[in-house]
């Protein structure tokens, strides 16, 4: 067999194999990986070289002993998951670097940076003074989580004893001129819905690159021709929108709910709210 075709095989064979045993190795990105997990690649790819360009001779063994490296590392994945002594051993301990506001010096020696390299990390973090750090500490993988000081720490509705509604993640309705109907029942729309809000832009389902609604029923849209100019809502169809997500909401609610008497109240709401919409819209559009 000519050499091009063997190296061919080999390539594609080793491919293969990797993409069969990736689950393995997981998913974690490079900045998530700790020192085992990069040797543990670096190991592999070693492996595969040798193997792919006939360094090792014997294809059946050095498979073999791809094999048992693969096999090797989902035995510590597995433990690692069902021990802590075994996620402490393989992938280290977190240590504690500042508490109290304090840096704890002789941790800070043992992980093996100096205090430039501490204030550098804390500066990616936007925290330039050492004096706003509560508490900071050395994850596995080498980076530095910090809890800032309470009053270095931004302010928050919580904090202001606000109540603040839940917001759920916004929903992508539209992708590449396709309209995905699981998304927009997810947030107790339709497509009916849809074309109405696309056609008061003026634009064609077919130009728009991706589509997303939120939680508020407010719809995004990025067409592929950024020449087109969107046109903005008025305060008046603004109005009209959020009358019509409000009556979509009390609808939504009543399906939601058991209680009998909750839906029948559900319902009276969204028909009040609904009456109201069919009243101002005439003079809203005017």
């Amino acid at each position: 067999m000519e050499p091009w075709i063997q190296l061919t095989l080999r390539v594609l064979g080793l491919f293969l194999l990797l993409v069969l045993v990736l689950p393995i190795l997981g998913r974690k990105p490079v900045s998530g990986m700790t020192f085992f997990d990069l040797i543990s690649g670096f190991v592999i790819a070693t492996m595969i070289s040798l193997i792919a360009f006939n360094i090792v001779g014997n294809l059946a063994m050095g498979v073999s002993g791809l094999l048992i490296w693969f096999l090797a590392l989902g035995v510590v994945r597995f433990l690692i998951q069902k021990s802590k002594w075994a996620h402490d051993h393989f992938y280290g301990k977190e240590i504690v670097i500042i508490k109290e506001g304090k840096v704890l010096e002789e941790n800070l020696h043992s992980t093996g940076i100096t205090g430039e390299e501490l204030l550098s990390q804390l500066r990616r973090k936007s925290i330039f003074q050492l004096a706003d750090v509560e508490f900071a500490v050395m994850e596995a993988n080498g980076d530095i989580s910090v809890l800032p000081k309470h009053e270095k720490q931004p302010l928050t509705p919580k904090d202001m004893r606000i109540q603040v509604s839940t917001i759920s993640e916004p929903q992508i309705v539209v992708l590449d001129g396709n309209i995905l109907d699981e998304p927009l029942n997810t947030l107790g729309l339709n497509r009916r819905w849809l074309q109405t809000e696309i056609e008061k832009m003026g634009i064609a389902t077919d130009n728009i690159f991706l589509a997303q609604v939120d939680s508020m029923g407010e719809l995004y849209v990025d067409l592929f021709d950024d020449a087109i100019q969107l046109p903005m809502p008025t305060t008046k169809e603004l109005l009209i929108a959020t009358l019509n997500k409000v009556e979509a909401d009390f609808i939504s609610f009543s399906l939601e709910t058991e209680n009998k008497e909750w839906q029948k109240k559900y319902k009276h709401m969204a028909k009040e709210i609904k009456e109201v919409t069919d009243k101002l819209e005439p003079h809203l559009k005017t």
